[in-house]
């Protein structure tokens, strides 16, 4: 288990080089980014360390981001994801809805876009953080 002054956010997608940056861009924002290549490596770091706030790729192989979710929410893990797609559908976006995603972004997505909404996720779920970190 960690013990960090600094929000742990769970990154989820198959394409490393998506991962890293956005690492990289949430870690100069304050938070302490851990990485996850699948959706099964996904449900076992929120299993066993204190996260956040997760991203999470719908298409990834063998479970998508939507089943990485629904998992994590079975185990009871009660925190704001948020999915992102590069292929946005009807299906996909009442999946999302029925299992309650904080929100659903479109790939290709701006930097802006999804730090205001992780911003808006942190601050709608935790009272103690505070978006200028």
């Amino acid at each position: 288990m960690r013990n960090s002054e600094h929000p742990i956010m769970l990154i989820t997608d198959d394409d490393r080089a998506f991962r890293e940056t956005m690492a990289e861009v949430f870690e100069r924002r304050g938070f302490e980014p851990i990485l996850a290549a699948n959706g099964e490596e996904a449900i076992h770091v929120a299993q066993g360390t204190t996260v956040h706030v997760a991203l999470f790729d719908f298409h990834m192989p063998e479970r998508t981001g939507l089943e990485s979710i629904t998992a994590c929410r079975r185990l009871g893990i009660d925190i704001p994801y948020i999915l992102l797609t590069g292929g946005l559908d009807q299906a996909i976006a009442h999946q999302a809805e029925s299992i309650e995603v904080f929100s659903l972004l479109e790939k290709p997505v701006s930097i802006q876009i999804v730090t205001g909404v992780v911003k808006d996720a942190m601050a709608s779920h935790y009272p103690w953080y505070e978006s200028g970190r």
